[in-house]
């Protein structure tokens, strides 16, 4: 399917998260390495399907998720996002990895490690592979060493709800090689955050938004590449946004999805990186003995872009948003966000 590409919630601190996410997040061992053809096809997806990456992300720099994520597509029904009644796909996305960095408080720097779980919900609309509802969960556990006290365990929990009006499209399939085209998007989110330090510290935080922000998609070129589920023929797509954040989609036709995501900063640094583990796309054809378990999705198309539902994309999108209204994970091309 499509890259994932759809706006995020908020918090840039976050955008790592959901970059997992969404995002996220969204190929056979051995993998797949057929000739591809001058436009770009959107993804025949079906009930039963999933997509299971690797991933790593940073955020602020000092805090870094690692681990792996899987989406399911689950069904197609019918819904009414923003005012908008719609056929979409339902794409459910699960992850879990280790949480390890440095967090900065008032009295410093707390080293801190722990495990993480996410769970969510994606639509992504069958007629043009966007990404108009994202529910995310995620909750971490693990020990901080706090100065002047030891080692204390903390609990974490960060959760976030968008949905997304589109307003204008030009990315519409077949997509041709070359095709540079702007979507508009409405978004409206509601996030929010708590942390506990044993009985140290308890913080929370909530964020309730809109905006109306353009990304920018190109459909750069064709070109091989080799991740853990295999070697796949893929076209590689763009989106950037309006703060020079950017994101690059590999996206397999093979696979029906994202081979690899990769997402960097407005500085041009990478922060988030998923690639293909498993995966099972019945459009070509069942093969079982392929088939690992574990895994995640995102997207417009972009099951890695889930992570991705997930996203990196909405936190990368705070700051602009808060300067000209822009919002994770899901992309149009064949993605994650998921």
């Amino acid at each position: 399917m499509a890259k994932p590409y759809l706006g995020r919630p908020n918090r840039r601190d976050v955008r790592a998260i959901l970059a997992i996410v969404l995002a996220i997040l969204l190929l056979f061992s051995g993998g797949v390495r057929a000739p591809l053809g001058p436009a770009m096809d959107a993804p025949a997806w079906s009930i039963g399907d999933f997509w299971e990456y690797s991933f790593n992300t940073t955020f602020e720099g000092t805090v870094s998720l690692d681990g792996r994520a899987r989406a399911d597509v689950l069904s197609v029904r019918n819904v009414t996002v923003a005012g908008v009644s719609q056929d979409v796909y339902v794409i459910d996305t699960l992850g879990t990895g280790i949480l390890e960095g440095v967090f900065a408080s008032e009295s410093g720097t707390i080293p801190a490690r722990g495990a993480w779980n996410l769970t969510g919900e994606q639509f992504i609309t069958v007629a043009s592979r966007k990404i108009v509802k994202t529910l995310i969960d995620i909750r971490a556990s693990g020990e901080a060493q706090v100065p002047l006290f030891g080692t204390a365990g903390f609990t974490f929990q960060w959760w976030n709800s968008t949905t997304y009006r589109v307003e204008a499209d030009a990315w519409t399939y077949p997509v041709p090689l070359g095709r540079s085209a702007t979507v508009t998007l409405n978004s409206s989110w509601t996030t929010g955050a708590n942390f506990t330090l044993a009985s140290l510290l308890t913080l929370r935080d909530s964020d309730t938004g809109a905006a109306t922000y353009d990304l920018i998609l190109e459909l750069i070129t064709t070109a091989s590449v080799a991740v853990p589920a295999g070697t796949f023929e893929v076209y590689v797509i763009a989106e950037t946004g309006s703060d020079g954040s950017r994101e690059e989609f590999y996206y397999a036709p093979a696979a029906g999805n994202n081979a690899r995501t990769v997402s960097y900063n407005g500085s041009g640094e990478e922060v988030s990186r998923t690639e293909l583990l498993a995966f099972r796309y019945q459009a070509t054809g069942p093969k079982p003995d392929l088939v690992l378990l574990g895994g995640l999705v995102v997207g417009g198309i972009g099951v890695a872009a889930v992570l991705g539902i997930v996203g990196v994309r909405a936190l990368r999108r705070r700051k602009a948003r808060e300067q000209e209204l822009t919002p994770p994970s899901l992309r149009e091309p064949p993605t994650s966000g998921p």
